[in-house]
């Protein structure tokens, strides 16, 4: 699978919670990211950000990168 770059975009659109934790992680808006690996069926996403793997919830996902 080859790895593909997103930017984040706003947070406005999660839960209170999911931002702050995301935002704790190191994440923020217009950091870019790299998808390590993506599962079938709407499952997580691996992505990584200053060597640091995350799995975010696909609807996380999408609303972060605004990607399908």
């Amino acid at each position: 699978m080859i790895q593909q770059n997103y930017i984040l975009h706003s947070f406005d659109c999660l839960n209170t919670a999911t931002a702050a934790r995301l935002h704790d992680m190191g994440l923020c808006e217009g950091c870019p990211i790299k998808v390590v690996q993506k599962y079938p069926f709407h499952g997580p996403v691996i992505i990584e950000n200053d060597h640091q793997r995350i799995g975010l919830r696909y609807t996380v996902f999408t609303m972060l990168t605004g990607a399908e």
